[in-house]
């Protein structure tokens, strides 16, 4: 199950990269970048110049990149036809310019994505938790737990019980090399996974223009994060679904001393507060500012990576390269300092 769920997930994010990294630029695709998000300014304000270089003036001329891309082969190809009124073609028709539909909705859709690409990431923390303060000795996980109130054949007659029902799991210490084991195999994958899964969802969302398109395509990206959870429904044992049942909940301490606990920290909390006066940052929801700061720092690698500050003003695509090689290199997806090889000379520039 978990090799299983490992190659799926991994596999569909490695698509993803291959579809971003090498089949976009084989179809001549630049970076979207920042095209066209400054619309309502145009023509005089930033991000006014679109990949052909001219002015996209207002939303009229504004297309996706496949209506633009079919335009402007429309185009070329009538002035191939008609060499000699291959200034009248030009003048005439006019393709538009492939950009941005609206900037918010993109960066809204990537604050959704990262709330629940976030969520798998606490669920990983929290194993490696329980990895860190489970005992480091061998513990019984089983417990075969007998009624003392009365006879046990008369429990399992009056509550209609089988002896399966006296049996209940709970997590406990383990070896060392047991918590190493699971270290490896269970939590380096899982981070492994989340951080492809959020770097490259992130690139899917920033290059996809239009409302609509960016709204779908961030429910469907969450597919990629369930998708270990499907594979447990289906094809894990029945036997793995009863167990998980009946595993009693992990507690760090004691419920008497947790609630001693709670109650003298709630007391101290409150007289501690009290004498401090009021601070913006004791109301403000900590997973809310984690969430902020991680779809700030998966968009700047965005920006940083895959765009440039252009000389009419705003952030435009880097000058695009063929790969040398039409499958996106394994190595260059498992391992981030390693670059893929591309053509020294750009099939596209944006055109100062």
């Amino acid at each position: 199950f978990l090799l299983g769920n490992f190659f799926f997930q991994t596999f569909i994010l490695y698509m993803i990269a291959q579809e971003e990294q090498v089949m976009d630029k084989f179809a001549g695709e630049m970076n979207l970048c920042n095209f066209g998000a400054d619309i309502q300014k145009c023509p005089d304000g930033p991000n006014c110049i679109g990949p052909s270089g001219t002015n996209y003036q207002n939303a009229g001329r504004m297309y996706d990149y496949a209506s633009w891309t079919t335009r402007t082969y429309v185009r070329d190809s009538l002035k191939v036809l008609f060499p000699h009124k291959a200034d009248e073609i030009q003048e005439l028709i006019d393709p538009g310019e492939y950009g941005l539909e609206n900037y918010y909705v993109r960066i809204v859709c990537v604050f959704i994505f990262m709330m629940s690409v976030l969520s798998d990431l606490r669920s990983t923390i929290d194993m490696g938790y329980i990895l860190w303060y489970v005992p480091t000795e061998s513990q019984p996980w089983i417990e075969y737990k007998v009624p003392n109130f009365a006879p046990k054949e008369k429990v399992k007659e009056v509550f209609d019980k089988g002896e399966v029902d006296f049996v209940s799991f709970r997590i406990a210490g383990m070896p060392v090399h047991w918590k190493l084991i699971n270290f490896i195999i269970i939590i380096c994958p899982k981070i492994f996974i989340w951080k492809k899964t959020a770097k490259y969802g992130v690139m899917f969302l920033m290059e996809t223009a239009g409302i609509e398109n960016v709204i779908v395509n961030v429910t469907a990206l969450t597919f990629i994060l369930n998708l270990d959870e499907m594979l447990f429904q289906n094809f894990s044992h029945k036997a793995l679904h009863v167990i998980l049942d009946k595993l009693e909940p992990w507690q760090l301490v004691e419920n008497e001393s947790l609630e001693e606990l709670s109650l003298q920290a709630s007391f101290d909390a409150v007289v501690k507060d009290s004498g401090n006066g009021f601070s913006l940052l004791k109301i403000m929801p900590g997973r809310l500012l984690v969430t902020v700061f991680f779809t700030g720092l998966f968009i700047g690698e965005y920006y940083w990576y895959y765009c440039q500050l252009s000389e009419r003003g705003g952030l435009v695509s880097r000058p695009q390269s063929l790969p040398k090689d039409q499958i996106f290199p394994v190595l260059a997806f498992l391992f981030p300092w390693v670059k893929e090889e591309n053509e020294p000379t750009p099939y596209w520039k944006f055109p100062e």
